[in-house]
């Protein structure tokens, strides 16, 4: 090949690369800002909401001790809606009491309560993990954590009527033993799980700490395919071993020998990740109490990461004390994802707040811009506290 034949393609070949690399949506995510003061869905008491949405354009969230949206009374687990198209103005109902899964704070012979994470809609079927929960004083762990371990799937296919598997079979053979993916929760994707990047259209993928509510120590990523899910069989999961994460080679059926995508020793506490379409990147909300220790001081840190992929690599773009507010299980909801408009969305951050408080104890919802610029904020610190 002559040089200038080489010369040619060498230069065509830099440009190729330089234009994938700025193309628009494809840059990294850089910055947060909080637009507006919390709101509430008055009716809701609870903790870790994570509202996912159906494929009937409503939103479904499980809840912990709790009552949903009322009606009820309070238990481990409950489950409810949210109605409407305006997200400052959704209809709060619950479905179901979940009363096989205990009254708040029941505990059943190996000293732990039911504990759920967030549900996932996918092809209409609505489904939710459940864990087992040692509280501090029955964990004996050395950090005052709270142990989640032994998690299980539960499927609805009738928007949360009823659920299969039963209370009783998760607790007597959970699909996950032991603490590696005993708090895990599902990657959201768009409206009833669609989606095409990073073979989401043929797997579902979920993220789980090392078995903790809070100050865990890293996150692995499991996925199983989207037609297996149905089956609720652990055996159909694998688990990221690392390298390229679109190749089988990248996966394992031993959850053990998985490959953390993010290591931050006592601040990985259990959290979600959501996909923003109009950026093309993914985002995760990792948080932490800032003594680790939520019954002396239940103030957190969230720190906000960004990724290409659900399996990384992952930067942390953004830190954020939240002072009063405590916000812990901060999750980017799926639905009310703005498009992009000059490199920035609009969404909605839902965390639950200040346990303490038993006015936070609630549904939070705050509007959100994420950009991959930085942005203007009128307060740099501002988390959304009310005025």
């Amino acid at each position: 090949m002559k040089l200038r034949h080489i010369l040619f393609l060498g230069a065509l070949i830099v440009v190729v690369i330089s234009c994938s690399q700025s193309a628009p949506g494809s840059l990294p995510i850089v910055d947060i800002r909080f637009d507006s003061s919390y709101s509430q869905i008055e009716n809701s008491r609870g903790d870790e909401w994570a509202p996912t949405w159906g494929r009937d354009d409503v939103l479904y969230t499980g809840n912990d001790d709790g009552s949903s949206f009322g009606g009820v009374p309070a238990g481990n687990i409950a489950f409810g809606k949210l109605e409407g198209d305006d997200p400052y103005a959704l209809t709060g109902t619950t479905v179901n009491g979940m009363e096989e899964y205990g009254k708040e704070g029941e505990k059943a012979a190996d000293s732990a309560s039911w504990k759920t994470m967030n549900s996932y809609s996918v092809d209409g079927v609505l489904y939710m993990f459940v864990t087992r929960c040692l509280y501090p004083e029955q964990s004996g762990d050395t950090k005052n954590r709270h142990i989640f371990r032994s998690s299980s799937i539960i499927k609805s296919n009738d928007n949360g009527k009823t659920w299969t598997r039963t209370a009783q079979e998760n607790y007597a053979n959970p699909m996950f033993p032991g603490k590696r993916f005993g708090a895990p929760y599902f990657v959201w994707y768009g409206k009833d799980g669609e989606a095409s990047v990073d073979n989401a259209d043929k797997y579902v993928y979920a993220v789980s700490n090392n078995g903790h509510f809070e100050s865990g120590d890293n996150y692995i990523i499991g996925r199983v395919l989207k037609n297996r899910l149905p089956d609720l069989n652990a055996a159909d999961w694998q688990f990221y071993a690392g390298g390229d994460g679109m190749a089988d080679a990248g996966w394992t059926n031993d959850m053990e020998t998985a490959a953390p995508v993010i290591t931050d020793t006592n601040n990985c506490s259990m959290t979600g990740m959501t996909y923003i379409p109009g950026l093309k990147r993914y985002i995760m909300v990792v948080w932490h109490y800032t003594t680790y220790n939520l019954r002396k001081d239940p103030r957190t840190i969230n720190e906000f990461y960004e990724a290409p992929h659900p399996w990384g690599p992952w930067t942390k773009f953004k830190t954020l004390d939240t002072k009063e507010l405590g916000w812990y299980v901060p999750v980017i909801g799926q639905r009310f994802q703005s498009d992009a408009d000059n490199g920035e969305v609009k969404c909605f951050l839902y965390p639950t707040g200040n346990y303490q408080n038993r006015e936070l104890y609630r549904l939070n919802y705050i509007p959100v811009t994420i950009a991959t610029h930085t942005l203007e904020h009128s307060i740099p610190d501002y988390t959304g506290w009310k005025k």
